[in-house]
């Protein structure tokens, strides 16, 4: 999986002490706070892929890695802060469950197509995602009145 947001985007987000107080749970920064950080970030992006797979391309958005666009990284974000308060809610200055139910919310409105990711070229799904079909000549869009033939109808 490319990673789309790195530690330095939790400490954006958090601030780097509240970072420290949630993952490092040996408070001497090895590798119990290493694991704690790739593993919270690991969960928030898988999160957000399993909403993004089936309309997006995942290999093109993996390749971007952090390049990826914002609305994946801001929601990977968002994820990432509701696991974080989950292990230490005195830490976040934010209500966990609500993040993750807006997140979530957002994530089925993206998956639905009602919204789209901030790009133009690929992974960008077709715009005739969802659209409609139907039969007859495209040119020809007026009703034609029933016709009958020995008393059956044309349906």
């Amino acid at each position: 999986m490319g990673t789309y947001i790195t530690q330095a985007d939790l400490e954006n987000r958090l601030t780097k002490e509240v970072v420290l107080q949630i993952l490092d749970d040996e408070s001497d920064q090895g590798n119990t706070f290493d694991d704690n950080v790739a593993r919270v970030i690991a969960d928030a992006e898988s999160y957000v892929e399993g909403f993004l797979r089936g309309n997006y391309d995942l290999a093109a958005i993996r390749a971007l890695g952090t390049g990826a666009p914002n609305e994946v990284i801001r929601l990977c974000l968002d994820v990432a802060t509701s696991y974080m308060w989950e292990r230490h809610p005195e830490y976040v200055r934010a209500d966990g469950n609500e993040l993750l139910k807006r997140a979530r919310l957002e994530l089925v409105d993206l998956r639905k197509g009602v919204t789209r990711l901030d790009i133009v070229d690929t992974p960008e799904p077709p715009a005739n995602q969802g659209g409609m079909t139907q039969s007859g000549d495209p040119d020809d869009t007026d009703p034609h009145d029933p016709f009958f033939l020995r008393g059956l109808g044309d349906f």
